[in-house]
């Protein structure tokens, strides 16, 4: 006897779902605190690697940093939040 062709139905192809990224807490709100974080750790390697090669640019580049970390601070301290 011979055997039955397995049915060979299409697979069903479905939309993707667009994925929204959740914020938690107040979402009219902007958190900097990961960016300061993120700052604070590129001075620290920056300061950390310091030669004599680079020293020019790396010296703009952690004014900018520091400059930028502490505009940061200045306009959202304590809370780390920003109105949008």
């Amino acid at each position: 006897m011979a055997k039955k062709a397995a049915s060979k139905k299409a697979a069903s192809k479905t939309k993707a779902t667009k994925r929204s990224v959740k914020m938690g807490g107040d979402t009219s709100r902007l958190d900097t605190a990961p960016l300061q974080e993120h700052i604070r750790k590129r001075i620290k390697e920056i300061e950390g690697k310091r030669s004599k090669s680079a020293r020019m640019a790396e010296d703009d580049t952690l004014e900018r940093l520091k400059n930028a970390l502490e505009t940061l601070e200045d306009i959202c301290h304590p809370s780390m939040t920003i109105p949008i």
